[in-house]
């Protein structure tokens, strides 16, 4: 699975992150403060091929967080935003 880029990165409510899985699959996304905490954590099941998974982000408290992109315990991106 391969995870493309998330759009826009200065967010007010929602998000999109483009995805291109070679099977079905369930993708994690941990949602990390700046310092380090999770502050969501959002779980999609995804099909073979390309896609885009909106993301609502909106429940965020304004600030600089890391989306961590898993699938399973597999390790996949790490993508910086900003949440206005």
């Amino acid at each position: 699975m391969l995870i493309g880029s998330l759009f826009p990165t200065q967010i007010t409510h929602s998000s999109t992150l483009s995805v291109m899985a070679d099977k079905n699959s369930r993708i994690i996304m941990k949602v990390l403060d700046g310092e380090g905490k999770i502050a969501k954590t959002l779980t999609s099941i995804v099909d073979a091929g390309k896609q885009d998974l909106a993301l609502n982000l909106s429940d965020l408290q304004n600030g600089v967080y890391i989306l961590n992109a898993f699938c399973g315990d597999i390790f996949l991106k790490s993508i910086k935003f900003i949440k206005q």
